[in-house]
This record gives structure tokens, C-alpha cells and sequence, in this order.
């Protein structure tokens, strides 16, 4: 099974390009995840389109329906990088993913009605268990669900869309031709919506912050290049949506090293183990 290597490979680059992230939201530029993600999908997008051109990678044809999608997706991923990546300001790294993966359980149910993917009652249950990590995760005696936690969440929420509707598109495209034209979409539509605060931001932004963001660029596309080529060779974008959230542990262990975050660390180390044992029972369900 190709599409396990390539997401297993995808998994190492997210991790890393989530803590860039955390580094670049949380420096003293204080940038919003508005313009954050402005830089890095337009980064992204710019990357890509060099390789398509310089590879001379076909065009798809753009249709009204191609476009139609194309703007429903960029609506979907605007909304989904502002919401969780807004968390990161005060939520570590791990916590936030803990709480994305809510979208494994989007995933898998979008899977199976569009695109008539596998049922089984191991999938329900590894479901059950993702929620309840995420439960865990939350709460505590006398804890309250802080706009953080819920900005996580949806965020999740909007990813798992995303990802249901990516599978539809890069099954007839090339993973660098698409990834040059769903990234400078979401780039643009970012400019779109919120110009005004872009510029404004972009004229604090420090060398710390943007060498971060050009470095979660970087491993954001070797992600999408491996994740596409994921759902390309036959991979469930439910399984593989859930296969991506064992990128926790990666994550905890580099939030540990690189960013020195010791905070709740049994609770970290439980929740992410209930995470990814959910996503287990996902990934191997018939």
C-alpha cells in the first residue's frame, strides 16, 4: 500500500510545519492567522506554479462547475487555517491538534457518502474514541470550553471538508498543478476578504516571523505533495485523514524539544494516545 509511505512521509512534514506556525503566530510581530496564512498559501501556491511551469505540467480545463468548487474550497480552507491556526495564539500546538481531529471523524463520514468508501463498525468506534479524547482533552472538574479549544475545533471541522473535497480534485490532477492552484486561491481569497489588516501586518512582520512562515511553507508543500499523492494512489481520504492525526506524537515531542512546553504533559501524553488509538482503529477497519 503506496498511499500508507506517502502519508506516513506527510505526517513528519505537518508536524513541522505546525510548529513553524506556533512560532510565527506567537512571536512579538504578533501577526493575526489571517495574514499568516495569506504568506504561507501564497508561498506555497507561488512554489508550485514554478514547478508546473518549469516541468510543463498540464492545465486542467476551467470550467464553471471547476471554479464553482474551487471557490467553495477556498471559502472552506480560509475559514479553516484563520480558526485553528487562531488557537495556536494561546493553545500549545499539541492541544489544538488533539482537538483537529475532529476531522477525522468529518472525513470519514464525508468519505463514505461521496466517494462510497468502507464501512465498518470499527470506524464508528475509533470515531467514539477521537471524540472522547477530545472530551478529555477539554475538560476538567470546574474547566470551561475557552474560545481557543472552540476555534480548534471548527477549524477541524472546516479541514475535514476540505480534505473530502481535495480527494475529488486531485483524483484527475496533478498533485503540484493542484497545489499551485487551490493555494494561490486560498492566498487570494485571504487578500480579498481581509486586505486592509494584510497590509497593516505585513509592515511589523519581524526576520524571526517570516523566516518561520516561509519554513511552514516549505514543509506545508512537501505535506500537500505526499498527501495528494496519498488519495492519487488509492488511499481512503477518510483512513488517511486519520492516519495524519498520529502526527501528534510527532508534534508533542518536537512542542517538548524545540518550544520547551512541559504543560500538562499527562494529559497531553493520554489524549493523544486515545487520538491516535482511534485513528488506528480507523485506519485498519475493513
Amino acid at each position: 500500500m503506496i498511499w500508507v509511505a506517502y502519508t506516513l512521509i506527510a505526517i513528519l512534514f505537518v508536524a513541522a510545519a505546525d510548529i513553524n506556525q506556533k512560532i510565527s503566530l506567537t512571536s512579538k510581530s504578533n501577526i493575526s492567522s489571517i495574514t499568516n496564512n495569506f504568506y504561507c498559501w501564497g508561498l506555497i501556491g507561488l512554489f508550485a506554479l514554478v514547478l508546473t511551469l518549469v516541468l510543463k505540467l498540464p492545465f486542467p480545463v476551467f470550467t464553471f462547475s471547476f471554479l464553482a468548487k474551487l471557490l467553495l474550497l477556498s471559502i472552506v480552507y480560509f475559514f479553516g487555517g484563520t480558526l485553528f491556526y487562531a488557537s495556536f495564539k494561546s493553545n500549545s500546538v499539541s492541544i489544538s491538534s488533539i482537538l483537529g481531529t475532529i476531522s477525522s471523524v468529518i472525513t470519514t463520514f464525508l468519505g463514505i457518502i461521496f466517494f462510497s468508501e468502507s464501512t465498518s463498525p470499527l470506524k464508528f468506534f475509533g470515531s467514539i474514541i477521537i471524540l472522547t479524547s477530545i472530551i478529555f482533552i477539554n475538560f476538567s472538574k470546574g474547566a470551561r470550553l475557552d474560545k481557543y479549544n472552540i476555534l480548534a475545533l471548527l477549524g477541524g471541522v472546516c479541514y475535514g471538508v476540505a480534505y473530502t473535497i481535495d480527494k475529488s480534485f486531485v483524483l484527475n490532477l496533478n498533485p503540484i498543478v493542484y497545489q499551485s492552484i487551490i493555494s494561490l486561491s486560498v492566498a487570494i481569497f485571504s487578500l480579498i476578504v481581509r486586505p486592509k489588516l494584510i497590509i497593516s501586518e505585513s509592515k511589523s512582520i519581524s526576520r524571526l516571523t517570516a523566516r518561520s512562515i516561509v519554513m511552514a511553507a516549505s514543509f506545508f508543500f512537501f505535506y500537500q505533495f505526499f498527501l495528494f499523492s496519498a488519495y492519487k494512489n488509492g488511499g481512503e481520504v477518510g483512513r488517511i485523514d486519520v492516519f495524519n492525526n498520529s502526527s501528534i506524537f510527532v508534534i508533542f515531542l518536537l512542542e517538548f524539544l524545540i518550544l520547551k512546553d512541559k504543560s500538562n504533559l499527562k494529559k497531553k501524553i493520554i489524549a493523544s494516545s486515545l487520538a491516535v488509538f482511534g485513528a488506528t482503529l480507523l485506519t485498519i477497519a475493513k
